[in-house]
This record gives C-alpha cells, structure tokens and sequence, in this order.
C-alpha cells in the first residue's frame, strides 16, 4: 500500500505475550493461590495406600502357609538288610535306622515330620519350642515331647518304645492321644492303642546289633531277622508263630540265629537249594 504524503507513519502492531511469559509474570500469584504438596509428604501419602492394600494381603498369605504348613523339602532315605545307619538332622536331631527301613523327612515351617513307610528307627530329638517333632507310621501317629524313643513299624501295626523324655501316641479311628513313660512301650493299629508295658532299660540295644526277645512270637522274631538275612526266612508251619522265644541274638548273625531256633522251640530248620531257610515242626 502506498503512503500519502505528508501523514505520519505508523508502528507496527505489538506482538502477543507467549505462554510461557505470562507464567512467568504471574508465577508467584499462581504457587500461592495453588501450592503444590510437599514431595515427602506426597510420597507418605503413596505409601500409605500401598501399604494398605499390600499388608492385609501379606497378613493372609502368612496365616494361610502357617495354617497349611507345606513341606519345603523332603529327603528320602532307605536302608538295605543288614544295614544300619545313623542319620544327623539340620535341627541337631539324629536318627537311628535299622535294616530294611524306609522313611523320609519333612522339613516343614512350623514343625518337623518323619514318614514312617516300614522298617524301625530311633529318634534322639532336639527340642524345640516353636517346631513340632512328630512320626507318621501310617494310622499310627507318634508326637515328640523332647526324648528318645523308637518307632517299629509292620503294615498298620506299629511298636512304640520310650527311652527318655515323653511321647504320645494317637490312631487313626481312636481315642484321645495316649502318652508313654520311659521304660514303656506299646502297640497301636487303627482304632487301638494296647496298655502300655515296662521293659528293662537295661535290655539289648538292636543299634548295637544285639537282638533281644522276651517271650516274642516266633512270627515276630522271623519278621525281624529277616531284616538282616538277604534270603527269604519261612515258616512253613503257621501253626507254629505263636511259640515264644526268648533270648539274645546276634543281628549280624541272622541265619545263625535261625539254625539256633531249634534248641529252644520243636521246630526244625532246612536250608533250601536257593539259599532260603525254612522252619518245620520237629516230629
């Protein structure tokens, strides 16, 4: 566009404040018509919320571990015949198997638990106040009071002798938890628990190797050595298990045992072309 003449000349238009400016002029008016939180405080406030929400939660999945008490480890262990061996515990405890003996051992969080599947053991238990010591014989459920003791077990049928200390012994399908003193022992299967007996502290230990019978079954006695006999021992005459016999024998010596049988029962032993030991009566 062209100018006239003599009039004067104009100034451009002024340009808009951006933004950014105007925040800037009005910055403090605006913190203090709208302060911003404290960071700390705000950060509180954040883990606050969460810890609501996430400890209520933790709170349930502890009491449930606690309620259910899940194995974090189990350990299986077996011994051949003839066999003995010690087992130590992470806890302190030590346990005792015998020939033929299976078990396991549970570690759990609350307590500490011994499966029972066949065969015989010795418990010497360290005592703890927080975390149960109990044996699972199959129906047969044996719960540690601090002691010593043994666990024998044959199908449902279960010996329980106490060494030191207490235990107490309760059935699947019995009555109330039954408690043992040292010296004494028992027998327990589904739905019964026999009186207790004293035995001799004093009698043979079979950790030792020496087997000592007072008046046990012959069925009783053979089921015993043949934990340490790798060949069958038979008794062809189950007529003749409820004879009693009594004495001390030589575990290592199984099938010297057996050959001695004859001197104190009527029966008489046979050794087979397999190497088996049969027992007949004596005629």
């Amino acid at each position: 566009m062209k100018r006239t003449p003599g009039a004067p000349a104009r100034s451009p238009p002024a340009q808009a404040p951006s933004t950014d400016e105007v925040l800037d002029q009005h910055r403090d008016a605006l913190k203090e018509r709208f302060p911003l939180p404290d960071p700390q405080a705000l950060q509180r406030r954040r883990g606050g919320r969460t810890a609501r929400v996430v400890l209520p939660a933790l709170a349930l999945v502890i009491s449930a571990v606690l309620l259910v008490d899940p194995a974090w480890q189990v350990q299986d262990h077996r011994t051949a015949v003839g066999e003995r061996r010690e087992l130590d515990l992470a806890d302190g405890s030590r346990l005792l198997l015998d020939a033929g003996t299976h078990l396991q051992v549970r570690r759990h969080l609350r307590s500490r638990q011994v499966l029972l599947m066949q065969g015989r053991a010795r418990f010497e238990v360290r005592h703890s106040a927080w975390r149960r010591f109990e044996v699972d014989a199959g129906p047969v459920h044996v719960r540690n009071y601090g002691t010593v003791f043994d666990v024998d077990r044959q199908g449902d049928l279960s010996e329980v002798t106490l060494w030191r200390g207490g235990v107490g012994v309760r059935v699947d399908g019995g009555a109330a938890e039954q408690r043992l003193a040292p010296g004494q022992r028992l027998l327990a299967q589904p739905g019964s628990i026999s009186p207790a007996e004293a035995i001799g502290l004093d009698q043979a230990d079979w950790t030792q190797g020496r087997l000592q019978f007072d008046r046990l079954p012959l069925v009783e006695v053979l089921r015993i050595l043949q934990r340490y006999h790798d060949r069958p021992i038979v008794l062809d005459d189950p007529e003749l298990g409820s004879l009693q016999v009594s004495g001390v024998f030589d575990a290592d010596r199984a099938e010297t045992a057996v050959m001695l049988l004859p001197d104190i029962l009527p029966v008489r032993v046979q050794a087979a072309a397999d190497g088996s030991l049969h027992l007949r009566a004596r005629h």
